[in-house]
C-alpha cells in the first residue's frame, strides 16, 4: 500500500538533495575555486591584475574559454586568497573580493575599500534551487527593449493582428502595455521598413528571438538553448556606457547586442556608474542565424542588469571593479589587449578616395599637397589600385581575369618604382583596401575545396582558419617588399570577428617581413581585442550632410567608451552629392580631433582635397591640417599614456565631470588630453554653443578673456578659420613647429604653452616612431611641472636617446590677469626650468 507524503516532507526531502548537490568542497583552480551547484560547474577567478571571471558550465571548467577577445599571452593575474565562510565560497584580492553562497547561488562583489559594487539574491537561474524564485521581471515591456533583435516566431495581439503603421518606438511598448494579449513588441527603425508598412507588432507566446539589425523588441521570452543568464544588481541611478552604437546612439545605454555592421557595431561590454564593468563571453563565435552577431548581450530591466551569454558549454562573464570610465578602460584592457601606439604617420593627414583615375592624376593630386603647403603623410585607393574594376557584380564563381593580390597598370604601370617615387620624392605613403573576398574564379575553387570560405559557399574568406592566415600573408608578402605601407579594410561584416582574424593575418604578414614594424590598418568595425594591434576603426559609408558631420564626434565618444583606441571617418562623408566649401571646412575642423585624420570620398563626386573648393576654404582647411600636425606631441604622448594606463587621447565630457549632468549626454564638445576642451563649428549657420564646466577657462593660444565655468557661451558667425578650443588653468600644450609631414619632425623647438592660475605636469612621451621598441622600454620621457606660485616650469628627462628627439624648447605663459610672457628658446637638457618674469 502507497503512502501519502505531504508537501512538507517532499519540501524537507527537496532541500536535503539540494544540500548534498551544492554544498561541495570547492575544487582546486589555478587561479580561484570551482564549485559545483545544481549541476553546474562555477568558477570564481581572478582574470588578471585588475580583474575578476565568472564562469557557468554544463562541465569542467578549465579555466576561461578560448576567444579573441582575450589577450591571452597579455594577462597577468594577480594573486588571491580563498574565501570560505560556511556556504559562502569566493576569493579576495588586492583590488576586491567576488563571493557566491552555495545555498542560494547570491553573489557579491566588492572592491578593495570592502564598498558592495554588486549584490544579487541569484546570480543565474542556473543555479537557484527551485525552491528559491527568482526575482519578478519588470511588466513594463518598454522597459526590457533590446536594439538589433526580433521575434522568432508568436501570436499577434488581436489588438493589432497586421501591425500598427507610424508608430514611434514609445507608442509601440506603449500599445503592447495597453493590450491585454501582448508581452512582446517589436518596432521596425525607419531605416529598415517593413513591405507591409506596418512598423510595430503586438505578440505573445514568443518561443525565442534571433538577430536582426533594424529592430528593436523587448518582452519576456524563453532563455536561448544553450545560453546562461547571469543577473547583477543595479542602483536605480546606474548609467551603462560602453555598449558602442551607430549614428545618434545615445552615450549611456540600456542594453547591448553584439554585432558588427556598416556604421555601427556593439559589444558585449559595459561600465557601470555603480563603479564597475562587465564583459561577456561566449564559447561560441558567432550566433548560428547571423554570423554578424555574437551570442553574448545585456539588458538593464529595473534594478537589475540580465546578461544572457550563449555556451557550448560554458559561458563567461568578465567584472572588474572601476570608480571611473579611466579605470574601466584600464582594467577591460588589461584583459583584451593594451592598445598599441600607431606609427607617428598615422597622427598626420591621410588623403583617401575612390576614383585615382591614372598614375598622372596620382601625381597631379599629391603634387598639389606639396606645392600648396596642405600637410600630407599618406594618400590610400579603393578598387582602382589594384583592379580595373571593382567585384561587386561578380557571381560566387568569380571571374578567371579578375584580380586579388596584383597591381592595376593603369593607377601603378610600375608599382615599385612609382611607390617609391612617392615615398622618396614627396614623402608620402601609401596604404591600400582590401576587401574580405575573393574574386578570381580559379582561387575561388581552392579555397572552396579547402572549405575556406564562410558558409562553405559564396567568396568570402574565412580568416579564423589558420591556414587561411598563412596563405592570405603569403599572397600579400610582395606588397610589403613593393612598399605599401598599412592596409584600409573594407566590407569585413561577414563574421563577428571577421575583422579580428583578418588583421591577425595581415600582423603575422608583416611579422614575417619585418618583425618590430608597427602594424597600422584602418576598419570598417569593431569587435573586442582588436585595439591591441594597433588600428583604427572608421565609422562606415556615411552621408554628405551635416547631420552626419553632427554625429561623428557621437560615434568617436561610444567607440571609445567601448574599447576602440582610434576612431576615424570619411571626413567630408561618403553617400550623397559634392560637399560645399563650408561643410568640408568644418569636417576638417573636427576631424583635427580625431584619432585619424582621413578624407575619403565616392567615385562620383569632387575629392574631399582642400585646394578644390576655393582659396578661402582651402586656407582654412590648410590652417586646420597645421594644427593637426602642430598638435603632434601632444596626441602621440597622449597615445603612450593611454597604451600604458588606459586614458584615451580624446574622451567624453562625462569622463572628466561624472558630476555634472549636463555633460552626461555631450557630444558637441570633447576633451583632448587633460586640458583642453574642443567644440568645432559643425552647424551650418556657424553658430556654436559651448558650456565650460567649473573651473578657470583660457581660449585656446592666447591669455584673454578668462573666464570662469560653470559658463554657457553662445556664439554666432563664427569665422570659417576658427574653431572654438579652451585650456584649463595649469594647463601644459606642447606644440611641435609647422611641417608638411612627420619625417620632418622635430623641425625645431618643441613650443610649450602653460595656462596659469593653477599648477599643472605633462609628460612628452618620444620614441622612434616606428618600431615597437617602445613596448620594451625604448622611450624617452620629458616630465614637464609648473609651479605657478614662483611661475616656473621645469622638466625632468628619464630614458634613451632617440635620433628624432626636441633638441630645444620655448616656451609662453598666458596669465590669468590677461597678460602673457614669452621665454627664449633654450636647449631641452635632462633638467632644466624656465622662470617667468
Amino acid at each position: 500500500m502507497k503512502r501519502a507524503v505531504s508537501s512538507a516532507t517532499m519540501s524537507v526531502v527537496a532541500s536535503a538533495l539540494w544540500m548534498v548537490l551544492c554544498i561541495q568542497i570547492a575544487l582546486a583552480s589555478p587561479n580561484g575555486v570551482v564549485i559545483q551547484m545544481n549541476g553546474h560547474y562555477v568558477e570564481l577567478a581572478v582574470a588578471s591584475k585588475s580583474g575578476f571571471r565568472v564562469s557557468i558550465s554544463n562541465d569542467t571548467i578549465k579555466g576561461g574559454v578560448p576567444t579573441p577577445i582575450v589577450a591571452w599571452d597579455e594577462i597577468q593575474p594577480a594573486s588571491f586568497t580563498p574565501i570560505t565562510n560556511g556556504a559562502v565560497k569566493g576569493i579576495k584580492t588586492s583590488f576586491g573580493s567576488i563571493t557566491i553562497d552555495t545555498n542560494t547561488a547570491a553573489f557579491v562583489m566588492k572592491d578593495d575599500a570592502g564598498n558592495t559594487l554588486i549584490d544579487v539574491p541569484s546570480l543565474s537561474p542556473a543555479l537557484a534551487p527551485s525552491s528559491i524564485a527568482s526575482p519578478p521581471l519588470n511588466d513594463d515591456v518598454c522597459k526590457k527593449a533590446t536594439d538589433g533583435v526580433d521575434a522568432q516566431g508568436g501570436t499577434r495581439s488581436q489588438a493589432a493582428p497586421n501591425g500598427l503603421s507610424n508608430q514611434t518606438q514609445t507608442s509601440c511598448c506603449n500599445a503592447c502595455n495597453a493590450a491585454s494579449d501582448c508581452d512582446f513588441f517589436v518596432y521596425a527603425l525607419p531605416s529598415s521598413p517593413d513591405p507591409s508598412g506596418a512598423n510595430c507588432w503586438l505578440l505573445n507566446n514568443v518561443p525565442g528571438t534571433f538577430q536582426r539589425p533594424g529592430r528593436i523588441s523587448g518582452g519576456d521570452v524563453p532563455l536561448p538553448p544553450g545560453a546562461f543568464q547571469f543577473t547583477l544588481s543595479s542602483s536605480s541611478s546606474a548609467r551603462f556606457y560602453g555598449a558602442g552604437g551607430g549614428a545618434g546612439a545615445p552615450l549611456a545605454q540600456t542594453s547591448s547586442s553584439a554585432v558588427v555592421q556598416n556604421t555601427r557595431f556593439q559589444v558585449p561590454y559595459y561600465w557601470s556608474t555603480d563603479g564597475y564593468n562587465a564583459l561577456g563571453v561566449s564559447q561560441l563565435n558567432y550566433s548560428a542565424q547571423n554570423l554578424p552577431n555574437y551570442p553574448a548581450g545585456w539588458q538593464q530591466q529595473g534594478q537589475q542588469v540580465v546578461w544572457t551569454i550563449g555556451a557550448s558549454p560554458q559561458a563567461d562573464l568578465y567584472l572588474t571593479p572601476a570608480p571611473t570610465p579611466y579605470k574601466a578602460l584600464d582594467h577591460v584592457w588589461d584583459i583584451t589587449g593594451r592598445p598599441k601606439v600607431l606609427p607617428l604617420y598615422a597622427y598626420g593627414f591621410l588623403a583617401c578616395r575612390w576614383g585615382w583615375v591614372n598614375q598622372t592624376y596620382i601625381q597631379s593630386m599629391l603634387t598639389q599637397f606639396r606645392t600648396g603647403n596642405f600637410p600630407i603623410d599618406a594618400f590610400i585607393s579603393d578598387f582602382e589600385w589594384y583592379t580595373p574594376e571593382p567585384d561587386y557584380n561578380l557571381p560566387d564563381s568569380g571571374s578567371p581575369t579578375f584580380q586579388d593580390f596584383d597591381y592595376n597598370n593603369i593607377t601603378f604601370p610600375s608599382p615599385v618604382a612609382n611607390l617609391q617615387t612617392y615615398r622618396d620624392k614627396l614623402n608620402i605613403r601609401f596604404g591600400g583596401i582590401r576587401k574580405p573576398r575573393l574574386g578570381n574564379s580559379q582561387l575561388l575553387v581552392m579555397a572552396k575545396n579547402n572549405g575556406w570560405l564562410v558558409g562553405g559557399g559564396g567568396r568570402n574568406l574565412n580568416y579564423s582558419i589558420a591556414e587561411v592566415r598563412d596563405w592570405y600573408n603569403q599572397q600579400q608578402n610582395h606588397y610589403h617588399k613593393d612598399g605599401v605601407e598599412f592596409w584600409w579594410n573594407d566590407e569585413g561584416e561577414t563574421m563577428y570577428f571577421t575583422f579580428f582574424w583578418w588583421n591577425q593575418a595581415e600582423y603575422d604578414g608583416l611579422k614575417k617581413f619585418n618583425s618590430t614594424k608597427r602594424f597600422f590598418t584602418i576598419n570598417r568595425s569593431y569587435s573586442p581585442g582588436m585595439q591591441r594591434f594597433g588600428l583604427a576603426a572608421w565609422t562606415g559609408d556615411i552621408n554628405v550632410d551635416w547631420q552626419s558631420l553632427q554625429q561623428q564626434p557621437g560615434y568617436q565618444a561610444n567607440w571609445i567608451a567601448a574599447g576602440v583606441s582610434y576612431v576615424t571617418c570619411d571626413t567630408g562623408g561618403f553617400n550623397g552629392q559634392d560637399d560645399t566649401p563650408l561643410l568640408l571646412t568644418r569636417w576638417y575642423q573636427t576631424a583635427v580631433f580625431l584619432g585619424v585624420m582621413r578624407v575619403h570620398s565616392t567615385h562620383d563626386d569632387l575629392p574631399h582635397f582642400p585646394f578644390l573648393y576655393g582659396p578661402e576654404a582651402a586656407t582654412a582647411m590648410r590652417k586646420a591640417m597645421n594644427l593637426r600636425y602642430q598638435l603632434i606631441p601632444l596626441h602621440y604622448s597622449l597615445s603612450h599614456e593611454q597604451y600604458s594606463n588606459g586614458r584615451p587621447v580624446f574622451r567624453p565630457m562625462y569622463f572628466d565631470y561624472p558630476n555634472d549632468e549636463s555633460l552626461q549626454e555631450t557630444t558637441t564638445q570633447w576633451m583632448d588630453g587633460d586640458s583642453l576642451l574642443v567644440a568645432p563649428v559643425m552647424n551650418q549657420d556657424n553658430s556654436s554653443n559651448v558650456y565650460l564646466p567649473n573651473g578657470t577657462w583660457f581660449n585656446f593660444n592666447t591669455s584673454a578673456p578668462v573666464m570662469t565655468g560653470p559658463k554657457s557661451l553662445n556664439m554666432t558667425n563664427v569665422a570659417l578659420d576658427t574653431i572654438p578650443m579652451y585650456v584649463k588653468a595649469g594647463g601644459i600644450i606642447p606644440l611641435a613647429p609647422l611641417v608638411q609631414y612627420t619625417d620632418a619632425l622635430p623641425g625645431g623647438p618643441l613650443s610649450i604653452q602653460v595656462y596659469g592660475g593653477d599648477n599643472g605636469a605633462f609628460t612628452l612621451y618620444e620614441d622612434d616612431g616606428s618600431s615597437t621598441a617602445y613596448i620594451s622600454g625604448a622611450v624617452k620621457k620629458t616630465a614637464f611641472e609648473y609651479d605657478d606660485s614662483t611661475k616656473t616650469l621645469s622638466w625632468t628627462q628619464t630614458g634613451p636617446q632617440m635620433s628624432n628627439e626636441y633638441a630645444s624648447v620655448d616656451a609662453v605663459l598666458f596669465n590669468v590677469d590677461g597678460t602673457s610672457n614669452t621665454a627664449p628658446i633654450q636647449p631641452l637638457t635632462a633638467t632644466g626650468s624656465i622662470q617667468f618674469s
